[in-house]
């Protein structure tokens, strides 16, 4: 296997791109105007350095990023021209480097998807994906408090913060969209709901609460699943139970946690009217409508609470369990998070540079695509040719200890102009080998997927 050249993208044995081909980057970089030239900043090189960087001190500091940068190109600059200065390459970290990642980003998304050998299983091959939705939260340095106010913390007024709103795309085993928005900014106001829906299950936090956002995912075609909240009073219409037209009639048309605590403690489907008011139209206030859901209860014999989650799928498809499993597949959202910002430095780095600030996110996003696509390609070896498989958290890790191999093979490459495949041979089968736990261990991986 040959899984990565520095000169013509990241590619595979027989010729797929892995990651984005170096013609894409260069006409990336051009329509951003990020490097509308080849002299002194060779834009390839200059992402294969944001991406194979690593700080081992304390506290990163961004000349460690351009000495990185001056070891990659030859201590005589790239092309054998004068080596770019400190001050010209902090210069870099513009308006149009944060657009060249942005499209970098999305071009990766799309690579990632496109090549992904995850498919769904079971009662889950209806539909096309799973969509994980949530939100989490950079901090930035105290000097820039005034552009991104942070919303919640102890020191009003002096602190800011990015909210990083990231879609989880379940067959791609990766993010496909990210989206920077101020501390501030509401989680309602950072769900865009359209067509992307169709034929798709999304999983949303219940930050995400909003029974207009339900009936609009449902109109586009689209399922969703939710927690329900405390607050929201549903009424039931129907509870598939035994003998429930005569037993409980009485609580027909009663909110669902007012039923819920008349019933046995036991799963129960029941469908539920909700309503919501319209928005407004011509300074007219919206009028009130109704939808009609499902909602999921089991009950938490240890805690002594009922859970429940508010859908649009059939009891006739899915169980009470497999509902409440399925839910819990939302927590590899929070395991993508863990692994963005334990392994790959998301909030760690802080300056007064906003453009900084915001590059940077779309480093360690780009860094963990880059991940998820060896992942993939290494979990669809080993599934055929052992029964091993690597815990996704394991092979985070390994992939960012292996970041200053990586580059010293790039640096080789793009200096002295050899390409050596052994060594890209002998990195990945050192991957593969740190990788693999000591005791077996099961994958993060629910079986919702399949290879």
């Amino acid at each position: 296997m040959h899984p990565i050249e520095a000169w013509e993208g990241l590619k595979t044995k027989n010729g797929d791109g892995l990651f984005v081909p170096y013609d894409e980057l260069m006409v990336a970089a051009n329509q951003t105007q990020f490097c509308e030239r080849l002299r002194v900043i060779h834009p390839v090189i200059f992402l294969m350095t944001l991406l194979t960087y690593r700080s081992f001190h304390l506290v990163p500091t961004f000349r460690e990023l351009w000495q990185h940068y001056v070891r990659l190109t030859g201590y005589e600059g790239y092309n054998n021209s004068e080596v770019i200065k400190y001050q010209s390459f902090y210069a870099r970290f513009d308006e149009y480097l944060v657009n060249y990642l942005k499209m970098v980003v999305s071009l990766a998304m799309e690579k990632l998807e496109s090549n992904s050998p995850w498919k769904l299983r079971g009662s889950l091959e209806q539909f096309s994906t799973i969509y994980i939705l949530d939100n989490t939260l950079v901090r930035l340095h105290d000097k820039l408090n005034l552009l991104f106010p942070a919303a919640r913390t102890r020191k009003p007024g002096k602190s800011a913060g990015f909210k990083v709103s990231v879609l989880f795309n379940t067959v791609a085993h990766g993010p496909c969209s990210i989206s920077v928005f101020p501390e501030r900014t509401h989680d309602i106001k950072t769900f865009k709901i359209g067509k992307w829906v169709e034929n798709s299950l999304i999983i949303l936090d219940l930050g995400f609460f909003k029974t207009w956002n339900f009936d609009k995912i449902v109109r586009y075609g689209g399922s969703f699943l939710i927690r329900l909240k405390s607050n929201s009073k549903p009424i039931v219409t129907k509870i598939p139970l035994p003998e429930a037209d005569s037993r409980y009639k009485d609580l027909i048309g009663l909110p669902v946690h007012e039923v819920l605590g008349k019933l046995p403690h036991g799963p129960v489907a029941m469908k539920v009217r909700v309503s919501f008011r319209r928005r407004k139209y011509r300074n007219k206030r919206g009028r009130v409508d109704f939808c009609d859901f499902y909602c999921y209860a089991d009950f938490n014999h240890t805690a002594q609470r009922w859970h429940t989650y508010l859908t649009n799928l059939s009891p006739e498809e899915f169980t009470v369990p497999e509902i409440c499993a399925l839910y819990t597949y939302r927590w590899t959202i929070e395991l993508l998070f863990k692994e963005i910002k334990s392994d790959n430095e998301l909030g760690q780095k802080k300056s007064v540079n906003a453009y900084l600030s915001e590059s940077l996110i779309y480093i360690a996003i780009l860094r963990t695509i880059m991940s998820r696509e060896f992942y993939s390609l290494v979990s669809k070896w080993l599934a055929q040719n052992s029964d091993t498989s690597i815990p996704p958290l394991l092979w985070s890790r390994i992939f960012i200890e292996h970041l200053p191999n990586m580059a010293s093979i790039i640096r080789k490459e793009t200096i002295f102009g050899f390409r050596s495949s052994n060594e890209w041979v002998g990195l990945l089968k050192d991957l593969v080998r740190c990788s693999i736990p000591i005791k077996r261990a099961e994958s993060r991986l629910l079986q919702v997927l399949q290879l």
